[in-house]
């Protein structure tokens, strides 16, 4: 993610637009984070931040920034919360949790409308709200209760989830959960034989989860807070100079959010006070399409696209129709000025 941005800013710079790039690292950690975002805070050279990568150490970063006026600009943080605690320097790129969980709840929905649906949570600030989330609105949707249970993160042994989901006779089966406990629980419901519907929000292109659940996987239906980084040329462009092994996580976004602050600094911005103001005021064209911001921050019919598990790749199913939006989820990157 850190080459894409500086793949971002190497462009800029060809185009004659001076920016530069001091990566940090917040280890996904929170206290870390804030000691990192202290330090972009203190050097007046940034001008704005990329990220932070997760949900957590973005949360505790937030502050840092929003008492130095500094505009934070995340690929891929989902949590809600961010955008509605009062950060006017918070802008977000990715979907949070909500439309994931919309998105979802309408597909297992449309597909599946009378079915018996359980959904699994981790007990992390990631995991129980998404689950949450989702379980409101396909009730919303269905008419129908979705019993929500909960695992830890490390846990080994799902028998007693097992059990119900079978005792249960359970079709469809959400999990809100990082790859790794997500994978061992979808393990877990193969290795007894039961073949429901799995929902994860673990999409996207190159997701280990493909690798980590195997043969457990397939067929399973994953969210993605982000566009598909093949739906469009220019997006299909980037994915192609990205040359890094792997596709990175939400590269489309990562490249979008050098973007908007360039933008801010092309029209004149010099100041920290006057990139976030212009950053608020964003209205371009991004390699993932238009992107605006609402009042809080969050991005306006943020894309949400859908994947499946298909003989051992990550394939995408399309993005999800946009819902009207309502006025009203590891590292940074701050962006220079020399």
């Amino acid at each position: 993610m850190l080459r894409v941005v500086e793949m971002a800013a190497a462009d800029l710079r060809s185009r004659g637009v001076d920016v530069d790039i001091r990566p940090v690292d917040d280890r996904e950690d929170e206290a870390v984070a804030q000691e990192v975002a202290a330090e972009l805070a203190a050097d007046p050279r940034v001008i704005a931040v990329v990220g932070h990568k997760n949900s957590g150490p973005s949360k505790a970063a937030a502050p840092v920034y929003a008492e130095a006026g500094l505009a934070q600009v995340t690929p891929c943080a989902t949590d809600n919360a961010l955008s509605r605690s009062g950060w006017r320097t918070f802008f977000r790129l990715c979907a949070d949790n909500e439309r994931q969980a919309a998105v979802a709840a309408g597909h297992v929905h449309a597909w599946l409308p009378s079915a018996r649906v359980i959904a699994v949570h981790d007990g992390t600030d990631y995991g129980r709200p998404l689950v949450e989330a989702f379980a409101r609105h396909l009730e919303a949707l269905s008419g129908n209760a979705v019993t929500v249970l909960a695992m830890r993160v490390g846990q080994e042994d799902f028998t007693a989830i097992v059990d119900f989901a079978k005792k249960g006779g359970a079709q469809v089966i959400d999990l809100g959960a990082t790859e790794i406990e997500s994978s061992k629980l979808m393990k877990a419901l193969h290795g007894a034989g039961i073949r429901a519907m799995v929902v994860s929000s673990e999409g996207g292109p190159d997701n280990p989860i493909v690798r980590l659940a195997g043969a457990a996987g397939e067929g399973s239906i994953h969210t993605y807070a982000g566009s598909d980084p093949r739906a469009t040329r220019a997006s299909s462009e980037l994915v192609r100079r990205c040359r890094f092994g792997e596709t990175p996580s939400y590269v489309v976004e990562c490249y979008d959010a050098v973007q908007v602050i360039a933008s801010a600094v092309s029209s004149g911005a010099s100041t920290r006070t006057a990139v976030r103001d212009a950053i608020a005021a964003t209205d371009i064209e991004g390699i993932g399409g238009r992107i605006r911001f609402d009042s809080d921050g969050d991005r306006i019919d943020a894309p949400v696209s859908l994947w499946t598990i298909r003989e051992g790749r990550m394939e995408p199913l399309g993005q999800a129709p946009q819902a009207p939006h309502p006025r009203r989820p590891s590292g940074a990157f701050g962006a220079t000025s020399p």
